[in-house]
């Protein structure tokens, strides 16, 4: 199944250099001096008894919008290496997933938020908690529009509208007037990209009847004032004490088992995951 963002990437032109002919190829065959038999590969008692907590899988690294990227990209400048694999970790994992049934996404979003509360407690001052915890609900709002094309079963997210830097305040993209407008528009754009088709005339062509639709502007722009990216419901994992890990993950696994989450396991293996990505950063 893949996901894929309303956003998408800032579309470039480029070009294809033709190939040198002096190039480097690949031939294959064999070397006299060499026995060519099969290699082996001599692995240590320790290396195989290495726990399965031990192997450490790097999360991708999250854009969402072009602020949102802004947020988390300035709030973890500073921090060390296992407090921004956390945080991409808890995107990857509780708020933008793969996970197909709504009960246990809802789960995973409340225990994601609840995560990054900790580490906005522990990890940030007060101001920097502050931006980093609005920046985490809006992407939890992001991850409450999740919609799976049937065709396709790609995972589709709405985002916030968003403006390049340095854009003026009333800057509408294109993308976004397409998600509104014409949404089969968009679909075309994006497969356009993904495989390599002419996607510049499909951009042309839709900015040209922008240009006509008055009332597509100012029905977008009443329509986004409006708008709300922030989750706000209602968290069942927010009484858990950020004090230390200890008690931390004691109250989260206390709240998931009077909650009787028929999730419970996969809820607590992912806040053990957490705490073990944090690993020594900070004694807390």
């Amino acid at each position: 199944m893949q996901i894929v963002s309303s956003t998408l990437p800032e579309l470039k032109p480029y070009i294809n250099l033709k190939q040198q002919a002096d190039k480097p190829s690949l031939v294959t065959g064999t070397i006299p001096e060499l026995s060519h038999k099969d290699d082996t590969v001599e692995i240590s008692p320790a290396a195989r008894q290495l726990a399965a907590s031990d192997i450490v899988n790097h999360s991708a690294i999250y854009f969402g919008t072009t602020q949102i990227n802004d947020s988390l990209n300035r709030l973890l400048k500073d921090q060390p290496s296992e407090v921004k694999e956390a945080v991409y970790g808890i995107i990857q994992s509780n708020l933008i997933t793969n996970v197909t049934d709504k009960d246990d996404r809802a789960a995973l979003l409340d225990l994601g938020l609840t995560q990054a509360k900790f580490i906005a407690d522990n990890y940030m001052k007060d101001n920097e908690a502050a931006e980093f915890m609005k920046t985490f609900r809006q992407i939890g709002a992001i991850s409450t529009t999740r919609t799976v094309v049937p065709d396709t079963k790609q995972i589709h997210y709405a985002t916030p509208p968003q403006r390049p830097v340095g854009a003026p305040e009333d800057y509408i993209g294109l993308t976004a007037m397409m998600q509104t407008f014409e949404p089969q528009t968009l679909n075309k754009l994006q497969d356009a990209i993904n495989n390599g088709k002419d996607w510049g005339s499909v951009l042309i062509d839709f900015a040209k009847k922008v240009s006509t639709r008055n009332d597509w502007v100012k029905q977008y722009r009443e329509d986004t004032a409006n708008q709300v990216w922030d989750f706000t419901g209602v968290n069942r994992f927010e009484k858990a004490s950020t004090a230390s890990r200890t008690a931390f993950v004691k109250d989260i696994n206390d709240l998931i088992d009077q909650a009787g989450l028929r999730n419970a396991d996969t809820l607590k293996e992912n806040i053990d995951a957490f705490v073990r990505t944090l690993g020594s950063s900070k004694s807390i």
